[in-house]
């Protein structure tokens, strides 16, 4: 039977909208939250925090924090800020020799004449609105906005074969919660996500999906945590 492409799973999901479209076909998807240009995904992380801390918090979502790799990508980047951003740059191994991520290509736009120019003080490296996009060297204990980097999900309707998907859910594991059109769409945020190890959909049925990513599986949390679904809702589970 050829051209079929729809995992065999529970009936039940196509009660819950597992995809509208029918075609085998990948697409490429950001995680939702992120924003798609140049075959990346963005994401703008909310409040200011230290270089350090920006680093580390885009790799807890599966991304690294920007550093532009083109003039094209800076002006990208200087779209989406409204002062200023860190850049993934810094001379802390070797004061004086800036550093950048291995994708960067060895792109930079410092602020010329003059810039960097904090010495030992100033380590780390933002892009600056005011002065279009240029880059300056900043201390990195400087609370400044961040923007995280990430590939793109290759997505087709097949990928959900890699799941075991039951009717049923885990509870008290739930990392995060974020609104999803269908069951596909929640095991592309999981793959994403370096922390989630299973995930729920629920179903109100009002038409309101949530997908639920957890930081544990049924094998490891209590039984009593992993509930069949109830009348009042659906609830998809999926482990790999």
């Amino acid at each position: 039977m050829g051209g079929f492409c729809l995992p065999s799973v529970l009936l039940i999901l196509f009660t819950i909208g597992m995809s509208s479209a029918h075609s085998c076909e990948p697409q490429m998807l950001c995680p939702f939250g992120w924003e798609s240009w140049g075959g990346s995904c963005y994401k703008l992380l909310e409040g200011t925090m230290t270089w350090h801390e920006g680093r580390l918090k885009c790799q807890d979502i599966g991304g690294e924090m920007v550093a532009p790799s083109s003039s094209e990508e800076n002006n990208y980047i200087l779209s989406k800020t409204i002062t200023h951003v860190w850049i993934n740059c810094n001379d802390l191994d070797n004061e004086g020799r800036w550093e950048c991520t291995l994708d960067n290509g060895g792109y930079m736009n410092w602020n010329r004449p003059g810039e960097p120019n904090g010495g030992t003080g100033e380590n780390c490296a933002k892009l600056v609105s005011q002065i279009g996009g240029n880059w300056v060297d900043q201390g990195c204990s400087f609370t400044v906005p961040v923007i995280c980097k990430g590939k793109e999900v290759v997505a087709t309707q097949a990928k959900l074969k890699q799941w075991r998907l039951l009717a049923s859910c885990l509870t008290g594991h739930t990392l995060r919660e974020i609104p999803t059109s269908n069951v596909r769409a929640c095991a592309i945020e999981c793959d994403y996500d370096p922390r989630c190890r299973s995930f729920n959909v629920q179903h109100f049925g009002s038409g309101e999906r949530i997908c639920q990513l957890n930081n544990s599986t049924r094998y490891e949390a209590d039984h009593t945590q992993f509930v069949k679904s109830q009348k009042a809702f659906t609830c998809i589970y999926g482990e790999r």
